[in-house]
């Protein structure tokens, strides 16, 4: 009885919050629909009796309910439509589906509904910024998204997933999902930049285009310094940030590839990103904000895509190749040549490495490495396409983490 009790109280709570959405979207636009809190309430609770009720009697119970219920619900829509000036089935939609979540409430684990109702509320609550993103979403990246998909889940899953090749260093499955895997953390934060519109403040420019490509953020920035040599502290601000959150990026990939390498990595990567944080913390209040006009191109073209897979594998055979015939020397030289040009590439390769019996210390060691060789980049693109003033206050911070990220790759490769 107690577990019944339970499953009518998470109905009625699940069925509130979407309720509650529902309600406050009406009182917004001043309009009055089918279904507010306690109409939802009512249906989310409904679902769940009529699920008890069916395993009590007979299964033709449910069977019946829902076909009155969505004529019900037709009805609902027909008679609100009238008054209606925009036409629309998403509260109808939603009263469908809290119906049906509430029989999941009593037929299924409790986190399935309870997921579903939080995925639910946050689609309704999203409505404005999902529509300006389609607004802002361009034909070209509409299709090249929809290319993306079909070759993420439907070439991916027929790509041999076994291992060939010299020192069996390729695997066109594992490559390929890394590839994925790559471009769906850049896409994370493409949304989010297509959320807030082309012109940025200069901290979400900084944050989000170190989640997509810091290395294009600090180009860019550079480039912006001397067009606009007045005042470049923006431009400054924005590519530390990017460079810090490169850091956070690379930590989020190996955590999701091999947590095992995360307390020993977070020593050198930490310590770097806070160099940068803890500099843009104290320069927040005198940062001279600015709208930053950024260019991002999606990470789900299929140039890109189809370049870091070449890389990736490129990167993982190379690395095998040192390790075998050089050791670890060999290793880390590959690693920090190619963080040069891509940190991810390396991450991810190194991070499955560690899976096949890679030693954690060698594994993070070269991680750092390459790390720490693409701050180098950074300075270096500073100096060939920023101003003066830019480079030596950019490279003045960079190079601070270069250094510490140096010395703790060291200790941790000696003593730990």
């Amino acid at each position: 009885m107690y577990d019944l009790i339970q499953k009518f109280i998470v109905s009625l709570a699940l069925g509130a919050l979407i309720g509650i959405e529902r309600e406050k979207t009406q009182q917004e636009q001043k309009i009055r629909d089918i279904a507010g809190i306690r109409t939802f309430m009512i249906i989310t609770l409904m679902g769940t009796i009529s699920a008890y009720l069916s395993s009590l009697y007979t299964e033709s119970i449910l069977i019946v309910i829902i076909p009155c219920f969505t004529l019900f619900i037709l009805l609902g829509y027909y008679l609100s439509s009238t008054t209606k000036k925009e036409i629309g089935l998403t509260t109808e939609l939603s009263a469908f589906t809290a119906f049906l979540i509430g029989v999941l409430i009593y037929v299924s684990p409790k986190e399935i509904p309870i997921l579903l109702t939080i995925a639910v509320t946050l689609l309704l609550s999203f409505r404005f910024h999902l529509h300006y993103f389609v607004r802002q979403l361009k034909h070209k990246e509409f299709f090249d998204t929809i290319k993306f998909i079909i070759i993420a889940f439907v070439i991916l899953p027929l790509l041999p997933d076994e291992y060939f090749g010299p020192f069996n260093a390729f695997n066109p499955h594992q490559i390929w999902l890394m590839v994925v895997f790559v471009s769906g953390l850049s896409y994370i934060g493409y949304v989010f930049m297509k959320f807030k519109g082309p012109k940025q403040g200069i901290e979400l420019t900084g944050l989000l285009g170190g989640l997509v490509s810091s290395t294009p953020l600090v180009t860019s920035m550079a480039s912006e310094s001397k067009q606009k040599s007045k005042n470049i502290n923006p431009f400054i601000f924005a590519s530390i940030l990017a460079s810090s959150t490169m850091f956070l990026r690379m930590i989020v990939e190996v955590f999701i590839l091999n947590s095992e390498l995360i307390p020993l990595l977070l020593i050198p990567l930490i310590s770097m990103a806070s160099i940068g944080f803890v500099w843009v913390i104290l320069l927040w209040n005198n940062k001279q904000d600015i709208d930053v006009d950024l260019e991002l191109k999606s990470p789900f073209t299929l140039k890109p895509a189809l370049t870091f897979g070449i890389i990736f594998g490129v990167i993982i055979f190379i690395t095998k190749s040192a390790q075998t015939y050089f050791g670890s020397a060999g290793l880390y030289i590959t690693s920090f040549l190619s963080g040069l040009a891509d940190v991810d590439a390396v991450t991810i390769s190194i991070s499955n490495f560690a899976k096949q019996g890679l030693s954690k210390n060698i594994a993070v060691t070269a991680i750092s490495l390459a790390a720490v060789a693409n701050t180098l980049t950074k300075i270096f693109l500073a100096y060939f396409f920023g101003s003066k003033k830019f480079f030596k206050k950019t490279s003045f911070i960079l190079g601070i983490m270069v250094v510490v990220g140096i010395m703790l790759t060291i200790f941790i490769n000696l003593y730990i």
